[in-house]
């Protein structure tokens, strides 16, 4: 790694900490509700942008995987029950395991 390569990414994590930092110390009276709102869905879109690739691209290609999809359609349900991020997903680890392994198939 060169020293102009190591000099790019030190200042990009400064500048990136800064403006976090910044964004983050700002008293929450100056946010609207609507971006109050808007801010509440990043979670949701990190989430689904981590999974849904795993979902629906293999190879660099689009292809259905039903197990992982009912997978994680099982892993919303127990979720949006349970209101238990990590007992949604054990069940649905579970259910990947179990049918993966054979045990019970469909």
């Amino acid at each position: 790694m060169t020293t102009q390569t190591l000099l790019l990414f030190l200042g990009m994590g400064v500048l990136t900490y800064i403006s976090r930092r910044a964004f983050l110390r700002l008293p929450s009276k100056h946010f609207s509700p609507r971006l109050k709102n808007g801010l509440s869905f990043i979670p949701l879109g990190i989430f689904a942008s981590l999974i849904f690739p795993s979902l629906f691209v293999q190879s660099g290609s689009f292809v259905i995987q039903p197990l992982l999809l009912i997978a994680s359609l099982v892993c919303l349900g127990v979720m949006a029950l349970s209101k238990n991020v990590f007992l949604s997903f054990g069940v649905s680890l579970g259910l990947v395991v179990v049918v993966s392994l054979g045990l019970f198939s469909w």
